[in-house]
């Protein structure tokens, strides 16, 4: 068991315009999880994440604060607060913050996320 506190879990940049929180995951800082991930991704206004795929992990999205536009394999559609948006394996995808507030998402991803999945 390992408990993960807020101001315990330093954000950090995975692209220019996503700061994430990562919680659990595959570095032992994280809990060693293989079988999944959580994160808490925040997209300012006016920027998005960049559009990206990956080869095995399933990813979903929980928006918990702000508004946007999420865009998979071309597709757009708004997201709100208590939406969730599941995304499979080699699905291109990308968040758009194009609100006044930030957009924050819980992000579930399994298996667990690691840099070489994504393209």
């Amino acid at each position: 068991m390992k408990l993960f506190r807020k101001e315990d879990v330093q954000p950090f940049y995975a692209s220019k315009n996503e700061i994430v929180r990562q919680y659990t995951g595959r570095k032992e800082k994280h809990g060693s999880s293989k079988h999944h991930s959580l994160a808490v991704v925040t997209i300012l206004p006016g920027l998005s994440s960049d559009p990206h795929s990956h080869k095995v992990a399933e990813e979903s999205f929980l928006v918990i604060s702000g508004s946007g536009i999420m865009e998979i394999d071309g597709r757009r559609f708004e997201v709100n607060i208590g939406d969730c948006v599941f995304v499979q394996p080699g699905e291109t995808h990308t968040v758009i913050n194009l609100g006044s507030e930030p957009l924050e998402c819980v992000l579930a991803t399994g298996p667990a996320w690691h840099p070489e999945d994504s393209f």
